[in-house]
């Protein structure tokens, strides 16, 4: 049986300087946000910074404020079509 997500999977780009890097993204969206992330792609170079495709569900609100979190962090997020 599949199980079927209440919250939709949203995908989004999230880019970072080298400084960000030892920053545990991931965890702080399950842990401080309550959101599901899926890791699609990455690329990550600790003297260039890096990029992850996310996709992320749970509650709107929740997620709403988990990217705002992550822009006051000083990380570039876009939508991922």
């Amino acid at each position: 049986m599949i199980a079927v997500q209440a919250h939709p999977e949203k995908r989004y780009r999230i880019h970072f300087p080298p400084e960000q890097i030892s920053v545990p993204i991931v965890t702080h969206l399950v842990m401080d946000f309550d959101l599901s992330p899926n890791l699609l792609r990455a690329d990550i170079d600790a003297k260039n910074g890096g990029w992850l495709v996310l996709g992320l569900s749970g509650d709107d609100a929740r997620l709403e404020a988990a990217l705002s979190w992550l822009r006051g962090q000083g990380l570039e997020v876009t939508d991922e079509v």
